[in-house]
This record gives structure tokens, sequence and C-alpha cells, in this order.
């Protein structure tokens, strides 16, 4: 009997240990280190430029500069800019809003697409 006893004790001691082990928090060591992101190089803002169309029929602004250029139209289309690969939907009522980094200079025309109606151009020349 007494050694039934002490088997009992022994199982119900290991019994305990694997719970409080499983439930225990265990350190998380992956053995990769976290790098913390750098702050962004400070340099001189961009510029926002503002335009709307059809009502400008020409947006300039200058390589560096950030474009939001809305878009009103009285019927579903589609308004884009093909050469910048940049496209978003117009409904009577909710203009669509193009948003992009002026990154390079050229002419760009922007058009509805299934109306085929070019409504005007976004002008990006070089920085002085």
């Amino acid at each position: 009997m007494p050694g039934r006893r002490l088997l009992l004790y022994a199982v119900l001691l290991l019994l305990i240990a694997t719970v409080a082990s499983a439930v225990a928090p265990r350190p998380r060591d992956s053995g990769v280190q976290t790098v913390e992101p750098s702050p962004a190089p400070s340099g001189p803002a961009a510029d926002t430029v503002d335009g709307a169309l059809p009502t400008d029929r020409r947006v300039r602004a200058r390589v560096g500069d950030i474009v939001q250029l809305q878009v009103d139209h009285g019927e579903r289309d589609v308004v884009e800019i093909p050469t910048l690969g940049i496209s978003e939907p117009v409904e009577p009522g909710m203009p669509a809003l193009l948003v992009f980094d002026a990154d390079r200079e050229g002419r760009f025309g922007v058009r509805l697409r299934m109306a085929g109606t070019r409504l005007g151009t976004v002008d990006v020349r070089p920085q002085p």
C-alpha cells in the first residue's frame, strides 16, 4: 500500500509539472534581431499641387511635387492618365481623386476611358 501511494504521488507530481511547463510563458528568442526603422531623411518637403478637371485644362507641377487632381463628370466613367498607369472611377456627384508623385517630367494627358474624351493635361517640369 505505501508503494502505491508513493507511485500515485510521483505520477501526480509529474502531471503537475507537465501542466505547469505547458502553461508557463517562454522567452521568444528566435535568433533574429529586430531593427528599428531609421527616421526618414530630412530634406525639403514636397509641394502639393491641387487641380480640378475639366475646370483647369492644364495643371502645372514640378518634379518632386505631389499632384492631387479632382475630376468631375456627369456620367459613370473611368478617369485615367495612361502614361502613368493611374486610373480612378468617377460618377455623378462622386468625383475621382487622382493622387500621385510627379517623379518625371513630361506632359501627361488626362482622359475619360469609356467616353474617349481628353479632359486636360498635367504638365510636369524639372526643378529649377
